[in-house]
């Protein structure tokens, strides 16, 4: 769903862009179109993570790790932070920046399997 999301924006963006140089822009105005469309998706990203779910910063395969090793890292695990991380990733792909899905989307599993395990459902009480 989240390479489905990614992809439909990036589309998108690519077909305003080569709209407004169809349209005659100056290639400048578009480039800064561009870059400000980019510096927004990264800023929302960002502020996202800092304000809402500050667990979901870093690419959370180090985060999971030490939780696995029994290290308490207050906030890795939580709804708040499994937002983040989705719409943190989504917006970061779309903004243009280097970052890879990878390490996020362990993270985003891990989440999951753990609320998981909380659903008071019968079938769920082996885990």
């Amino acid at each position: 769903m989240m390479a489905f999301v990614e992809e439909e924006l990036v589309q998108l963006h690519g077909r305003f862009s080569q709209k407004l140089l169809n349209n005659e822009w100056s290639i400048f105005l578009v480039y800064a179109y561009f870059a400000l469309f980019s510096i927004t998706c990264a800023g929302f990203a960002s502020y996202l993570t800092v304000a809402w779910g500050p667990g979901a910063n870093g690419s959370g395969v180090a985060e999971i790790m030490g939780i696995l090793n029994g290290v308490n890292y207050k906030g890795a695990i939580g709804i708040a932070t499994l937002l983040v991380k989705i719409l943190g990733v989504i917006l970061a792909v779309v903004g243009n920046l280097c970052v890879g899905k990878e390490g996020p989307l362990a993270h985003i599993g891990a989440i999951i399997g753990v609320t998981i395990c909380y659903l008071p459902f019968e079938k769920f009480k082996i885990f």
